[in-house]
């Protein structure tokens, strides 16, 4: 959806009036309305009298006229991969239903833990997790341990960053329980790019005081890189000093 405002972004320096822009469309607030109702990043499904919980994962791949088809398939699979291991299933196949539509299957092994797309509470800390470059594939080790977190209650929320960045992946996530963020920004990036570029990370994984520890200590020896962003809010949504106001003046 952002690359339809690619030259309105790039022509534009006051971050406000680009969030202005990208939450005023149809289809992200539709988009938003869909995570309210349904807070996963993949489709929960119980079968056999909910003796298997199941997680169906969708996505499809960009326009050929922006990537070519190898970099376009590569990218619709790892979003569905990702946000089924964002949910906390474990892999079990994937079926093309065509050239550009990938849907991915997955079980739970405790339906008990199963993960929100959503901010949980006021004052966890949120995290960035995973690095990937735009044209690789995601590696089976973050998708194992992603899943292995989630399985082990180390976290309680995981959200997949999508083609549409950072700010507004933050948004979905906090949308539905009406929290906010405060953040802080990439000394290494501007802050236009590291709101409303492609962005490097593959998940925004929040903890709660108990889960911290254990959660990063996991990564960090796994080798997965997991960096620091900042906390849950009541509702306002900053990052440093700049204010973009309250989740619900941006929820139509």
């Amino acid at each position: 959806m952002v690359e339809i405002y690619e030259k309105q972004i790039a022509e534009l320096d006051d971050l406000i009036d680009i969030c202005d822009i990208l939450t005023d469309d149809s289809e992200f607030q539709k988009g938003l309305q869909k995570y309210i109702k349904n807070p996963y990043d993949a489709d929960i499904e119980r079968v056999a009298k909910g003796v298997f919980t199941l997680a169906v994962s969708k996505a499809e791949s960009p326009s050929l006229d922006r990537y070519d088809a190898a970099i376009a398939v590569t990218k619709a699979n790892n979003e569905a991969l990702c946000k089924l291991a964002c949910t906390g299933a474990r892999y079990l196949t994937t079926k093309n239903t065509d050239d550009r539509k990938i849907n991915v299957l997955g079980q739970f092994m405790n339906k008990k833990f199963i993960a929100p797309m959503a901010f949980d509470c006021k004052g966890d800390t949120i995290y960035l997790v995973g690095h990937i470059e735009e044209d690789e594939a995601v590696s089976q080790e973050f998708l194992n341990i992603m899943v292995k977190a989630i399985e082990e209650d180390m976290l309680t929320s995981a959200h997949y960053i999508s083609s549409n960045g950072l700010f507004l992946s933050l948004l979905e996530a906090c949308a539905p329980n009406s929290l906010g963020f405060d953040i802080t920004g990439d000394a290494e990036v501007e802050d236009k790019e590291f709101l409303f570029g492609q962005s490097r990370y593959l998940a925004i994984v929040t903890v709660n005081d108990t889960q911290e520890n254990d959660f990063v200590d996991f990564l960090f020896n796994n080798a997965i890189p997991v960096t620091l962003l900042g906390h849950v809010t009541k509702g306002e949504l900053r990052l440093d000093e700049l204010s973009f106001g309250h989740i619900e003046d941006l929820v139509q």
